[in-house]
């Protein structure tokens, strides 16, 4: 796998290769065991085929999940017992969504509405981020929510989270140092602030990254860092965050994990109290590690 991000849903793990190098990247796992299941999206131009996978996006249901496909401007439905039963499964399609302002990372709370970071075109190689509303019935996609007047017009980028349990929601900003918990109905519920708050010299800086709202705790990874480094005769290297933040459900940091390896994408299983990882340096890049 070139470059894989990990979700947990339901009982499985999935794992979905954004380089594959055969004709399809998308990997189920039986998340108790880790036993190999199958895979799927078939990449191609053709019907039910995907041309660029996106991050996958859950369903309450754990027996399905989407996947966006931004160059067709498509979302792809993908039911997982069909997946395991037809190896030449197709999934179903959406109408198109638009392109000044779309969903990149979602969860679906119900059978026709997805929550998100919904991400605004600036301009062909700037855009920024906040909440976002998807009505798969309607096709429309919206802005929703409240915002920090600090981060209103700013060039922002963030990843998303949603928790059916608690029925609230994050977004964990790359390039400011803030985590904002909202309530379902996008009213905020708290920040969470770093030292460098707003601070941010030129976008050098890089904060956090994923989030994941557990059974009792909210997961981030975090570096606080210079995005970059100078590395002599190969010039600028860039940085991942090594480290992940534990905060109860009030906004309180709990603990700092220090994992010695730079982690590209994470997952939670709070069934067996176990974060998985995918790691750039390692010669094995996924493991996990219990947090309990």
């Amino acid at each position: 796998m070139a470059n894989p991000s990990l979700t947990i849903t339901g009982n499985y793990l999935i794992v979905s290769d954004f380089k594959p190098s055969a004709d399809r990247g998308i990997y189920l796992f039986d998340k108790n065991s880790l036993a190999y299941l199958g895979s799927t999206g078939i990449m191609g131009e053709g019907p039910g085929q995907i041309t660029q996978y996106g991050l996958v996006a859950a369903t309450s249901s754990g027996k399905e999940f989407w996947m966006p496909d931004f160059p067709k401007l498509k979302m792809f439905k993908f039911n997982i017992d069909s997946v395991l039963m037809n190896e030449n499964y197709l999934p179903t399609v959406s109408n198109p969504f638009a392109y000044d302002f779309f969903l990149s990372r979602f969860k679906f709370i119900s059978d026709s509405v997805a929550y998100g970071t919904g991400l605004e075109v600036l301009s062909p190689s700037t855009f920024r981020a906040s909440l976002g509303r998807w009505n798969i019935n309607t096709g429309k996609i919206e802005k929703f929510g409240d915002e920090h007047p600090k981060l209103i017009g700013e060039r922002t980028n963030a990843f998303f989270d949603y928790s059916y349990k608690h029925n609230i929601m994050a977004l964990s900003h790359i390039n400011h140092d803030i985590l904002t918990i909202y309530n379902a109905d996008g009213t905020i519920k708290y920040h969470i602030l770093g030292e460098k708050e707003f601070d941010n010299e030129n976008r050098k800086l890089k904060f956090f990254g994923e989030v994941h709202i557990g059974d009792k705790y909210i997961f981030t990874s975090y570096l606080g860092s210079e995005g970059f480094e100078l590395v002599e005769n190969q010039g600028p290297k860039s940085v991942s965050k090594s480290k992940i933040l534990t905060f109860d459900l009030e906004g309180n940091l709990l603990k700092v994990i220090e994992t010695g390896h730079e982690i590209r994408y994470f997952g939670v299983d709070d069934e067996n109290k176990r974060i998985l990882c995918y790691f750039l340096d390692r010669e094995v890049p996924i493991g996990y590690f219990y947090y309990e």
